[in-house]
């Protein structure tokens, strides 16, 4: 298995302990929780997890792997892959996109100046003279 996939599989599991301790307390609450889904843009991770791809030397891997095989065979975690292109936290790690991505990419997170000036006038506390 590759480092990118054993890298992932360790980002997949550090979100996935935060996301189980909210769920916890939300079910707690009262709150029912479906699946918490988690996406990971590395294909070998998420066919590791979910048991599509068969690992060779699983003595490499520690127990993060099986902790999230285990939550997601048990209901609570909906891991799945999805392309980096489409992967807005990727962004601002890859460099080799176009232009026009970076176009697109620009109007998908920041919010246009004019909702930014409707912000400010609504939020702007009242000036005291």
């Amino acid at each position: 298995m590759s480092s990118a996939a054993k890298a992932e599989l360790g980002a997949l599991f550090i979100n996935a302990r935060e996301a189980a301790y909210i769920r916890k307390i939300l079910i707690e609450m009262g709150h029912p929780q479906p699946r918490t889904p988690l996406q990971t843009d590395n294909s070998t991770a998420e066919g590791v997890v979910n048991k599509n791809v068969q690992t060779k030397k699983l003595k490499s891997m520690d127990m993060r792997f099986h902790w999230l095989r285990d939550r997601e065979s048990q209901g609570q975690f909906r891991i799945f892959w999805r392309p980096g292109k489409a992967n807005r936290a990727d962004y601002w790690s890859k460099t080799q996109h176009p232009p026009s991505h970076h176009a697109d990419m620009r109007r998908q997170i920041l919010t246009p100046l004019k909702i930014l000036l409707e912000l400010r006038k609504k939020y702007r506390p009242a000036r005291v003279c």
